[in-house]
């Protein structure tokens, strides 16, 4: 009989956090993370709801063209989002200038 190898846990870069096992299209993955757990399980289960839904819409059989699609979609939504951010930080820093403008100079 062969002999169990532990299972290696990933460790965060400083060495902290708590193990999280999640479970997404019936692979289960142990991560270790500081973010908590119920926060990882919600982040799971909006990742299986995605690859499931994607799986529906599209017609798509296999589970691995599924996941691609998925996470093309949420670096589409990513990238989107770091414009949108870019916009925003560009907009406020116009209203700063803006309101300096109207300072008096001493």
């Amino acid at each position: 009989m062969a002999e169990e190898k532990p299972v290696k846990v990933p460790s965060t870069p400083n060495g902290k956090g708590e193990v999280v096992t999640i479970n997404i299209l019936g692979n289960e993955i142990r991560l270790r993370t500081e973010a908590g757990s119920v926060y990882i399980q919600k982040l799971a289960e909006d990742v299986e709801s995605r690859i499931k839904r994607c799986m529906i819409d599209s017609g798509v059989m296999s589970s691995l063209k599924a996941v691609i699609l998925v996470c093309l979609d949420l670096a589409d939504e990513l990238e989107k989002g770091k414009k949108q951010h870019l916009r925003g930080d560009e907009n406020l820093q116009e209203k700063i200038d803006r309101l300096l403008d109207k300072i008096p100079t001493v």
